[in-house]
């Protein structure tokens, strides 16, 4: 027989971890992206289907847990779409400080390497009409449409890495990031 002291800190335990949140903590709720960690969902525009992140060939995530894939969407076969990503404000590793903000972000964002054939098309800082505070650059690299988009969420911020064929289908996956909602 188990003495109530253990039964009562083995339960403890387990209830912490079950209520543990992660960043991770994403879902896809009536076509929309739905994080629970960071109280937000974006609905993606229709021109673009959900894609499993584990399918991306991304560069290798981060070992330092400072960075976590989010979501992303394509456009059929292409490889175009939106990726979002979390950043941890002010985390140091062995290679960096850390990001410090927004600004610090859109400026690593826009190093470009001389064979990228790079060209930025603007730049803008604004508030939504959700209330949330964002820093975009629109540029063209190697012939393709994006952009880096940035918003502010706790001690994270929030980036969507778009890339489109045309200017058109960049404006409409720059517009449904911009409409990124925070959930009460």
């Amino acid at each position: 027989m188990r003495s109530p002291v253990f039964v009562f800190v083995l339960s403890l335990f387990l209830v912490s971890r079950v209520g543990a949140q992660s960043p991770n903590d994403g879902h896809i709720e009536g076509g929309a992206y739905v994080n629970s960690y960071f109280h937000v969902s974006y609905t993606w525009p229709k021109i673009l289907q959900p894609y499993d992140p584990a399918a991306l060939r991304l560069a290798p995530k981060s070992p330092y847990d400072n960075e976590f894939l989010l979501f992303s969407a394509r456009q059929g076969d292409d490889p175009y779409g939106v990726v979002i990503l979390a950043e941890r404000l002010n985390f140091p590793t062995p290679h960096s400080k850390g990001i410090k903000d927004a600004a610090d972000m859109m400026d690593r964002i826009t190093r470009f390497r001389p064979d990228e054939h790079a060209v930025i098309l603007s730049r803008k800082h604004f508030t939504s009409a959700n209330g949330l505070v964002f820093d975009e650059v629109d540029y063209t690299q190697n012939g393709g449409y994006s952009s880096g988009i940035v918003t502010p969420v706790g001690q994270y911020l929030i980036v969507f890495k778009c890339n489109a064929k045309s200017a058109a289908d960049l404006a409409e996956m720059t517009t449904s990031a911009a409409a990124f909602i925070l959930r009460k």
